[in-house]
């Protein structure tokens, strides 16, 4: 009777155990993010370690690794958080809201290893599987015009992956971006914009500065971007037909087919 007893509670204690860690790997679920009206952060549970742990939270253009500081109006970018430390398991929750606290923007489907889903009135895309890279990309589309300041909330784990919450080092993150000026004010749907010269052959170039500027192969892979420019480096495209959108300073869209020599 003893045996069976002591077996039972060995059962159930390792049943718990892998309860336990299975949810640390997958992700706390809920709103750890460390955002204003978050259940706290990572360090809830997590804590104890050091892995001189470093957290950057932020759009960029496709495909891009620098942060940019503003955005463009319903202008698609992609979310990036990139840890560095001295971990092999690392792991991440993260949020974009309003300054009414509200969510801000729109995310794409999650890459593998991620998941997206809402906690109260905000979006949260986290890790289902921890990372050895440290880095996660997903879309992000901006919000209308007019809904001011994003701010970007992550909160990362940095784990010594001994099954356990204790000895993992928890690093907050966060960036505040501004609405691109130009689109405070209601948008005009003006096509200022003028492509100087084509074909080319170092670059294109435009007659006034864009919001955004995107060029894709005629199969629509986005091959060349820039922001807040009047040119683009096209140095390295292979000779063909591609296709230019920008976003100019009235935020309309303009599109243009341009040979590269």
């Amino acid at each position: 009777m003893k045996k069976s007893i002591y077996s039972f509670l060995l059962i159930g204690t390792l049943s718990t155990l892998l309860l336990t860690l299975n949810s640390s790997t997958n992700g706390p679920g809920g709103n750890r993010t460390g955002s204003p009206g978050a259940s706290g952060s990572c360090g809830s549970c997590h804590g104890g370690g050091s892995f001189f742990g470093q957290n950057k939270v932020g759009i960029v253009l496709p495909g891009d690794t620098n942060f940019l500081t503003s955005y463009t109006p319903g202008a698609e970018y992609e979310l990036l958080v990139r840890l560095k430390g001295t971990s092999t398991k690392m792991g991440f929750q993260a949020t974009a809201i309003l300054t009414s606290g509200s969510a801000a923007g729109t995310l794409g489907t999650a890459p593998s290893g991620t998941n997206t889903y809402m906690s109260g009135s905000k979006m949260i895309w986290g890790h289902t599987m921890p990372s050895t890279s440290g880095e996660w990309r997903i879309k992000w589309t901006a919000p209308a015009a007019g809904s001011g300041n994003v701010s970007f909330y992550a909160s990362a784990v940095f784990a010594n992956n001994n099954g356990r919450d204790n000895g993992d080092q928890v690093v907050p993150g966060s960036k505040t971006i501004t609405e691109d000026a130009a689109n405070n004010a209601k948008s005009v749907n003006v096509e200022t914009v003028q492509l100087l010269g084509n074909p080319v052959q170092e670059a294109i170039v435009f007659n006034e500065k864009v919001s955004l500027l995107t060029v894709m192969n005629m199969q629509g892979k986005v091959v060349a971007n820039a922001a807040q420019t009047d040119r683009c480096d096209v140095s390295l495209l292979s000779p063909g037909t591609y296709f230019v959108q920008v976003i100019n300073k009235h935020n309309a869209k303009q599109t243009f087919t341009v040979l590269v020599k």
